[in-house]
């Protein structure tokens, strides 16, 4: 009988303190935790392009089923925003006629256009060197180096690192 009325004392004292605590409303903490599954080179939450928005260079992740290469990325890349992201003021500075462009994986990654890098505004430039870094690294095969090297017929081969916000 005693050692009921203790525990009676006990839950009745445990009871009594939490009486103080007070409820609060909703803490705004940020954007909520995302979920990459790591398991596996061709398992992908989703394919980083780089566009453009307000002259600034920028990542938007399209959902994906399955692996896709730097190349697919890229050709990716050349088709342009969709409706949606147009209408959310993205464009791209990358023109759709640029033709095949060819990745080489490596330390650094070589991005071969087929024709003159001078043809190109530096925000077409660094939207094709993001989105290839972007795509190598979802690769499992990240590359070390910050950047890749771009060459064209003709021209010397240059660094690019991937300047994007």
């Amino acid at each position: 009988m005693r050692r009921t009325r203790e525990l009676l004392a006990l839950a009745a004292a445990t009871l009594v303190a939490a009486c103080g605590v007070q409820p609060t409303g909703v803490v705004p903490a940020g954007p909520g935790p995302s979920i990459r599954a790591t398991t596996g080179t061709y398992v992908r939450a989703g394919l980083t392009l780089y566009f453009v928005s307000d002259g600034r260079v920028i990542p938007v992740t399209r959902p994906t089923e399955g692996f896709i290469s730097p190349e697919g990325a890229i050709t990716l890349l050349l088709k342009g925003p969709t409706e949606r992201e147009a209408a959310q003021g993205l464009t791209t500075f990358v023109p759709p006629e640029i033709g095949r462009v060819e990745v080489y994986p490596g330390n650094p990654t070589s991005i071969v256009l087929p024709f003159s890098v001078r043809k190109l505004s530096n925000q077409a430039i660094n939207q094709l060197v993001c989105t290839t870094l972007a795509a190598s690294g979802d690769t499992g095969r990240a590359p070390v180096a910050p950047g890749v090297n771009v060459s064209s017929p003709d021209e010397k081969v240059y660094f690019q690192s991937c300047k994007a916000e």
